[in-house]
This record gives structure tokens, C-alpha cells and sequence, in this order.
């Protein structure tokens, strides 16, 4: 139990680190993103050992679709608003959805090149 307090805690610190960031940079960045970017460079720097929040950040996956059932229940509210614009929505899914596809296959391809000329 203990265990699991600390890893939240260096967690909520890194979280913490990146509003503090977002409210003192002028860039219109979520401070969500600044820690999450912390987090990162201290996962590549070692600073932050993996085994020392790898529980915690397991568990948070673990319950990431409950994370957004608040989201999902405000939309709910906005209904008869985006009722008129429905198409659009739709339209922007699919928009978004085959360019994600499409920029994670040619950066998987472009990975695995540069991984093959390594090797060689």
C-alpha cells in the first residue's frame, strides 16, 4: 500500500511540475503536457527509475475508460447543441482517425529504415 502511495506522489509531482510550467510559460500548452514531457526526461535520464512509478501508471491505465465517463456525461448535456452539426463532427473523426493511421504507419516505416541501416 505504501508503495503505491509514493509512486502516485512522484507521479502528482510530475503533474504538479507541469501546471506550475503552464502557468509560468506563455505558450498555450496544458500543463498535463509539460509533465507528462518531465516525466518522459526523467524516465530517459534515469533521474526517475521506471520500477518506481511502473505500478501506479499500470493501474491508471488500468482505469482509463472510468477516467472518462464524466467527459462522456457532459457531452450528454450538449446534445441538442450538437445536434446541428452532427455531420461535421463525423466528418472530423474520420479525418482525424486516417491521418493519425496514416502518420504512425510511415513513422513505424520510417523507424524500422533507420533501425535496418543501423544493423548494417
Amino acid at each position: 500500500m505504501l508503495e503505491y502511495l509514493i509512486q502516485f506522489s512522484i507521479i502528482a509531482v510530475f503533474y504538479y511540475v507541469g501546471e506550475l510550467l503552464a502557468a509560468i510559460l506563455p505558450l498555450p500548452v496544458p500543463g498535463t503536457v509539460y509533465g507528462l514531457l518531465a516525466m518522459l526526461a526523467a524516465l530517459w535520464t534515469g533521474l526517475v527509475k521506471l520500477e518506481r512509478v511502473e505500478k501506479a501508471a499500470d493501474f491508471l491505465l488500468s482505469i482509463m475508460a472510468l477516467l472518462f465517463i464524466p467527459a462522456a456525461i457532459g457531452i450528454l448535456d450538449l446534445l441538442p447543441l450538437l445536434a446541428s452539426s452532427w455531420w461535421k463532427i463525423v466528418l472530423i473523426c474520420i479525418v482525424t482517425t486516417v491521418t493519425t493511421i496514416a502518420v504512425t504507419g510511415h513513422t513505424a516505416q520510417g523507424l524500422l529504415r533507420l533501425q535496418g541501416r543501423k544493423k548494417s
